[in-house]
């Protein structure tokens, strides 16, 4: 990515805005002493003002900081600045830069809530699949690992950036304004364009679910190339037409307008999540005990180390980091905190609650659905099933509807349509932003054919792969496991930002090693694999599921 700034010590000082709004300005001569960094988790202090201070947060502010905050995951101070100059109030509008938006700093519950916003959302969805294989005890404890490391790089990523301002004098602003500073010019630009095909691969990601979610709600019964099952591929085209919109037009200020929603959705999302494994234990009661889908406590030892085992822990372990894949966000919220200082603890105590949240989903998920959890969640909240459903094929998804999986659907939904209009522009941004002088000093044409082929790579990605989940595991161990892992442990190491024990380097070393077995092949189909318990134990005919 190209980089304009007249001093490499000083990133973001021609941003004049962002620059006399950093709420950590060095003001102290350069100091070398490694231990000069602020190490210590302070929990309780993130309760100082009582929840009275979390109710006079402005939901707009939040709004914006979370704009930012994924802007920031792929552009760094100068990149902006470029582009501003470029594009005007245009860009300002739709990244959230507004006259007047560091006049309120966020204080730790409202970064709490901010985080706990972004953690909680479509992939609670997936959450339950991902049991039958591995039993009780692996899938969940794969969740709480990557909570650990994002908790643990988290703290390597703010104790980084005070060294660097200490030290160097640099204001850090963006996250490539953190790998820069820490790892050269280089290592930059490999962090933007890992943050970028991230973005590209979570704006597929969405389009799938997006399809799945209307098609349960509107079921579409057309062919599809020969195909009498895949109305989800329809409404993938019926919603194109919103990428083209998000893509061409300034829909930014729309999650802003819409900030206030934000805790609303992420409440129900987990009520509603929770009731929909709750019905599914209540309705395996009325399931034959023969039939009863098994669970187990570990795999078998025969197949433990197999590389297939080896290959599904992995896919779990990545759709579980995938969760709490929110580090890129951590330099510029940072940024706009009123005690800096608190971010550590603030985001940690959200990745524990957000964690709180979901392994409940997992537990009862599995208790109910057994070996048949479907892959959406949304899928296996249903009544009025036929006669002798519990014998069919893929069993739990038959039947309709209920209204609490409905209501699931649509707030899931309506909540990626409302990011997505961050996502969207702040990746076409960031393409821009990686060949500035094709897109932005280039033909007019050239930005305008870009934005099309990216709403046509989406579409085909959303016809072509049909797990959510599969390809949501693929972005975390191809792209996320970049910025979130990679770089803060490397950075914090290569810079020497502080002396840490023996066993803390072996753990980091461990966790860095481990990455080799997060690249995992989706099956050929795309779909996940659904055995037939009513085959398996009651002998009686499978039938397709109904649409």
């Amino acid at each position: 990515m190209a980089l304009h700034g007249s001093s490499p010590q000083v990133l973001g000082a021609v941003h004049a805005d962002a620059a006399t709004a950093s709420s950590t300005p060095p003001s102290s001569p350069a100091r070398s002493d490694v231990d000069d960094v602020d190490w210590d988790l302070d929990f309780a202090g993130l309760w100082e003002g009582g929840w009275e201070e979390l109710l006079r947060e402005d939901a707009e502010q939040i709004g914006e900081a979370y704009q930012a905050s994924i802007l920031g995951g792929v552009l760094g101070a100068d990149d902006e600045h470029e582009i501003e100059e470029e594009m005007g109030e245009g860009f300002k509008e739709s990244s959230g830069h507004r006259e007047g938006r560091r006049e309120h700093k966020l204080s730790a519950k409202g970064l709490i809530s901010n985080f706990v916003l972004s953690i909680v959302g479509s992939t609670v969805l997936g959450l339950a699949s991902q049991m039958p294989r591995l039993g009780w005890i692996l899938p969940p404890i794969s969740v709480v690992a990557g909570c650990i490391i994002v908790s643990e790089n988290t703290r390597l990523v703010t104790a980084t950036i005070d060294k660097l301002q200490a030290q160097k004098g640099i204001t850090v602003l963006a996250y490539p304004d953190f790998v820069r500073g820490a790892l050269g010019i280089w290592g930059k630009r490999i962090s933007s364009a890992t943050s970028m095909l991230a973005l590209l691969g979570m704006m597929c990601t969405t389009l799938v679910l997006e399809a799945q979610n209307f098609n349960f709600l509107l079921p579409v019964h057309w062919s599809w190339f020969g195909c009498n099952a895949c109305g989800h591929k329809w409404w993938a085209v019926f919603l194109t037409p919103i990428g083209l919109a998000y893509v061409f037009g300034n829909p930014g200020i729309l999650m802003k307008r819409a900030a206030f929603l934000g805790p609303i959705v992420c409440i129900l999302t987990i009520i509603l999540a929770w009731m929909g494994v709750g019905m599914s234990v209540a309705a395996s009661t009325a399931m034959p005990e023969v039939c009863r889908g098994s669970h187990k406590l570990l795999p078998a030892p025969s197949e433990f180390f197999s590389v297939a085992m080896v290959l599904e822990l992995a896919k779990v372990g990545s759709y579980g980091f995938y969760n709490f894949a929110v580090i890129v966000t951590v330099p510029t919220l940072r940024n706009q905190m009123k005690n800096p200082k608190k971010t550590a603890p603030a985001a940690i105590f959200a990745y524990i609650l957000a964690l709180c949240l979901f392994l409940p989903i997992m537990f009862l998920g599995y208790l109910g659905f057994g070996n048949e959890v479907p892959e959406n969640l949304v899928d296996g909240m249903r009544d009025d099933r036929p006669s002798g459903w519990w014998a069919l094929n893929r069993s739990w998804e038959t039947g309709k509807l209920t209204v609490a999986g409905a209501c699931l659907d649509l707030i899931v939904t309506i909540n990626l349509l409302m990011t997505e209009a961050i996502y969207i522009p702040c990746t076409v941004l960031a393409i821009e932003a990686s060949f500035p002088g094709l897109f932005r000093r280039g033909p007019a044409w050239a930005s305008k054919v870009m934005r099309g082929v990216v709403v046509a790579l989406r579409l085909l990605v959303a016809v072509g792969i049909e797990s959510f989940v599969a390809m949501s595991a693929l972005v975390a161990a191809l792209f996320c496991v970049c910025n979130n892992i990679i770089f803060p442990i490397v950075a914090f190491h290569y810079f020497k930002v502080k002396k840490v024990s023996r066993l803390r380097k072996i753990c980091h070393a461990l966790v860095l090693v481990s990455l080799g077995c997060g690249r995992h092949d989706v099956n050929d189909s795309g779909l996940p694999h659904h055995p037939c318990s009513g085959v398996a134990c009651c002998t009686a005919t499978t039938l397709p599921k109904p649409q």
